[in-house]
């Protein structure tokens, strides 16, 4: 028997112990690293394909793309520290049972329970930081980027204009179409633009043109080198003016209010309220954190590699608990903010059961080896 389990207290000072503490946390940073920038990557190509989508189909302004996208990745960050917690000491521990790391340990008299320190000494600052991410800084990301949205959505009508797209402005008076277009101080080449007052149509078709700004914030589309149909249709007195330059005025879109919402509230905000759905936000930012130690201690016993069974098993029982548990939590939070749960019954019951899964497991495996 060693003499960190005689004497726990001198776990803290003996050499061995923390060389194997330094070792497996030296392990657990890289694989930390690796994990967390892959589910990174995954997420800003698929939002971020999102985006362009809808830039390209003029709904998102092409520069905004960049904007939108980090305050995506800020909002669901938080999320994805607590899964690569999971997801690095799951691999981790299972790369140790595949290596036979984990035979030796046991025949040296070490309990399964051993590792519930370093990995706690790892887990615990990573739920730290996810905690102050989705308790701070990711409400205030969700109400940036809806000031945001919301300033783009009162932008001029050509803010998001997609070159090779019509686009049809605020008030459906009016559409625009242009071949080529690099900015807001580019050229645009071969325009159309198509306006109605009543009964009467004019269009307009230039060669080339260009926005331009009044120190008074008005907007003019300068056209260049083209002509100007105007007239009622039906009827054959159509006028046909040609020009050197014509200029348009863009229409702004209506300004509006931002009001905060509740997924954007500050989480003091959210302490004092009695509101069901802002009941429902604050134990939905509260149970980020805390599902990213549950799940770290979940991870020691499932790791266990069953040679009859697959190496892969375990992986598969891990992603099915993980999305049970955020299913469940996002259930709580739904049924917090429809008024069907208490708000001081929360979401406990389900980080309970989560963490009475974890000593099942520790008992069921402690007694395998026994």
């Amino acid at each position: 028997m060693s003499l960190s389990r005689k004497f726990p207290f001198l776990s803290f000072c003996l050499p061995s112990e923390r060389l194997f503490e330094r070792s497996l946390l030296r392990e657990f940073t890289s694989m930390a690293a690796g994990v967390f920038f892959v589910l990174l990557a995954i997420v800003v190509v698929t939002r971020g394909a999102k985006l362009l989508g809808l830039a390209a189909g003029g709904r998102v302004a092409s520069e905004a793309i960049a904007a939108l996208l980090g305050f995506v990745l800020l909002g669901i960050v938080p999320w994805l520290l607590s899964l690569t917690v999971f997801i690095t000491v799951l691999m981790t521990l299972t790369r140790a049972w595949r290596d036979r790391e984990m035979d030796i340990w046991f025949a040296a008299g070490q309990p399964l329970t051993a590792w519930v320190r370093p990995v706690l000494i790892f887990a615990v600052p990573m739920a730290l930081l996810s905690a102050s991410l989705s308790l701070g800084m990711t409400p205030w990301a969700k109400q940036k980027s809806r000031e945001y949205r919301e300033q783009l959505a009162t932008r001029d009508d050509m803010s998001a204009l997609a070159p090779g797209m019509f686009k049809e402005s605020s008030r459906a008076d009016r559409v625009y179409f242009i071949e080529n277009f690099s900015g807001d101080g580019g050229a645009a080449r071969n325009i159309f633009v198509q306006s109605r007052e009543g009964e009467r149509q004019t269009v307009t078709i230039a060669e080339q043109g260009y926005l331009m700004s009044h120190p008074d914030g008005e907007r003019i589309l300068v056209l260049q080198n083209g002509r100007r149909y105007d007239g009622v249709q039906g009827q054959a007195d159509y006028r046909v003016i040609e020009f050197a330059e014509a200029r348009v005025r863009v229409e702004e879109g209506d300004r509006r209010t931002v009001g905060t919402a509740t997924e954007a509230k500050t989480t003091l905000a959210l302490l004092g309220s009695a509101d069901p759905e802002e009941q429902g936000e604050l134990a939905w930012r509260i149970a980020i954190p805390i599902s990213a130690i549950l799940l770290a201690l979940v991870a020691v016993p499932l790791a266990y590699v069953n040679p009859r069974v697959g190496r892969t098993f375990n992986l598969l029982i891990a992603v099915l608990l993980f999305s049970i548990y955020l299913n469940l939590i996002n259930l709580g939070q739904s049924w917090i903010a429809a008024g069907r749960l208490p708000s001081w019954i929360g979401i406990w019951p389900v980080h309970l059961v989560v963490g009475g899964i974890a000593y099942a497991l520790f008992r069921w495996r402690s007694k395998a080896r026994t």
